[in-house]
């Protein structure tokens, strides 16, 4: 009994030994592609032109998942939908800017950032643009044309 366990345990330990010898530790990469967007994954870049760097894993912390992306498409009344809501909404979305700079909450170039963010977005939310929509558009189209509150959505 006494020699089936040294052998046991001199198993294990040559077994937990080459794991360890093995184990190779987790590699991230980061590059920008040439549109300027920023990459994370555990293998470089296929094209050999980009400069990938290895990221230090201990100081990498995930802050906020991001939210699941809906791709389907809209149908016309969703997209019909979304938009009289978002524009039924414009004003109300406009005064709570306003009363967020009143309030004290936002500084002169936060409310300048936000009133922009509105605007362009109120040249985006449109028929035209629902079918051909982005991802990140799609979410907001699909959460505008289920809310009539559409400052929910943002």
């Amino acid at each position: 009994m006494t020699t089936r366990w040294l052998t046991a345990s001199r198993i294990l330990f040559l077994l937990m030994l080459c794991l360890a010898v093995f184990e190779a530790p987790a590699k991230i990469y980061k590059w920008v592609d040439k549109e300027g967007n920023t990459h994370y994954s555990d293998k470089p870049p296929k094209d050999k032109h980009i400069k990938a760097s290895q990221q230090d894993l201990n100081n990498m912390n995930v802050i906020k998942m991001p939210r699941p992306v809906k791709t389907q498409v809209l149908s016309n009344n969703d997209c019909q939908r979304a938009v009289d809501n978002f524009n039924s909404n414009y004003s109300n979305h406009k005064r709570s800017i306003e009363k967020e700079l009143s309030q004290g909450n936002i500084n002169d170039m936060q409310f300048a950032e936000k009133l922009t963010a509105l605007e362009e977005l109120k040249t985006i939310v449109t028929l035209e643009n629902c079918h051909k929509a982005d991802p990140k558009l799609n979410t907001l189209l699909h959460c505008m044309a289920k809310n009539p509150n559409t400052q929910v959505c943002s």
